[in-house]
């Protein structure tokens, strides 16, 4: 993210602080038809279209770092296997034998030398090659060569891995596009892992998700915390091609918690003062938020479980500390972060079911909430006009106001 860049996102942060009237050039949004968060049929195709053609994240890769290094994901309802060969190639496999189907893996991680199936010990290497087979003899058909184990996209970017179970996806640095050089100063490969946590929530995975796009809610929901650290009204949202977005929240510097001045917190020198005189919230389409802060952050990841149910995981990461035990400033961070998320979550079961009451034809959603609409433009798109039900389909409208015609708003 250079620094044109950000001099334009805080002349966007003024404007929108100064702003007394509606923006004269923004259209009203149009209805979000409700039943995007409950119709099985939508959500069917999102997990055919959506879910199942772009890139996730996986995790981190440093538990992932030497050869034979395995460890199981499936996410996506599909059992895969991350594993490290000895060409220091982090790949991933469907952990499905290629004899009779059965898991070639059963531990959820480990380290090994050779991958056997535990049914037959139908055996295969770190690269996924089909290595031997019990009385071989007895298959004279058999092309070794051609029955390795399947093989889904993997790519590491930032330390961070992802997987895509399209084969033939576009490159991750080409699909994440400008994240990629905005998220360049913080140096994600030099981080490590604080803390793991995932909350089971009673929600179509868009209700979770669409909580965290926009500031509109802070000061009703969060009060005591993000309310009194963040202007809802000095905020700038990015939208970017690809469905991805940023939005810049200006701290208030002088009140209520600032986390760059607890004692002893932890910092990232190569970010931009930038990052400490805003939050600045990025999403990576389709289900990856994360709060970008110099003293470490979460990435949000939001995971569908079916219709009405879903899984936030949180990975929290940090400047490495080295040896040692992990730095006090998170036994005080994390629980502040957490009741964060506790009165998000509150709100959330609640939403989904008056959702599906039969009181609820379709969401308004105002210009503070347009990442949120944004989002739901790249889903149609991703899925295609024609497969999308009529009455479930978002109009096609925000494309004009992508971040490289947005600054005429400030100018």
């Amino acid at each position: 993210m250079s620094g044109s860049i950000y001099a334009e996102v805080e002349k966007i942060i003024e404007f929108e602080s100064a702003r007394g009237e509606p923006r004269p050039d923004f259209p009203p949004l149009p209805e979000i038809p409700g039943g995007r968060y409950t119709s099985a049929e939508f959500h069917e195709l999102e997990r055919e279209h959506v879910l199942t053609k772009s890139w996730v994240c996986a995790g981190r890769d440093e538990d992932l770092r030497n050869p034979g290094d395995y460890r199981l994901w499936d996410r996506l309802g599909v059992p895969l296997l991350l594993v490290r060969g000895q060409d220091q190639i982090l790949r991933a496999f469907y952990n499905t034998c290629r004899h009779r189907g059965a898991p070639v893996v059963r531990c959820d991680r480990g380290n090994t030398k050779l991958l056997r199936c535990q049914y037959h010990s139908w055996s295969y290497g770190l690269d996924g090659s089909l290595k031997g087979v019990p009385d071989e003899r007895d298959f004279p058909c058999l092309d070794k060569k051609a029955r390795g184990l399947i093989e889904a996209s993997c790519d590491i970017w930032g330390g961070w891995v992802f997987v895509n179970l399209d084969r033939d996806a576009m490159p991750l640095a080409d699909y994440l596009g400008p994240l990629v050089a905005e998220l360049d100063c913080v140096g994600m490969e030099n981080l490590r892992t604080v803390h793991v946590q995932e909350y089971s929530i009673a929600c179509n995975w868009k209700v979770a998700m669409d909580a965290f796009l926009e500031v509109y809610h802070i000061n009703t929901i969060h009060p005591t915390n993000a309310g009194i650290m963040l202007d809802s009204k000095a905020a700038a949202m990015g939208l970017m091609e690809g469905g991805h977005s940023r939005m810049a929240t200006r701290k208030k510097m002088n009140q209520g918690l600032n986390f760059v001045e607890f004692e002893g917190a932890p910092d990232i020198p190569s970010m931009p003062d930038f990052f400490r005189a805003n939050n600045v919230a990025y999403m990576a389409f389709p289900n990856l938020i994360s709060p970008v802060e110099p003293t470490g952050f979460p990435i949000l990841l939001f995971w569908p479980d079916g219709v009405g149910h879903c899984t936030l995981q949180a990975i929290y990461v940090a400047p490495d500390w080295g040896d040692g035990d992990i730095p006090a400033f998170w036994d005080r961070f994390l629980p502040i972060f957490d009741a964060v998320l506790e009165e998000d979550m509150m709100n959330l079961a609640p939403i989904q079911r008056s959702l599906q009451s039969g009181g609820f034809t379709g969401m308004m959603i105002n210009y503070q909430e347009r990442r949120i609409y944004w989002f739901h433009e790249e889903v149609d798109r991703r899925i295609g006009a024609l497969r999308v039900p009529d009455k479930l389909k978002v109009q096609q409208v925000l494309s004009p106001f992508v971040e490289h015609t947005l600054t005429e708003a400030a100018e």
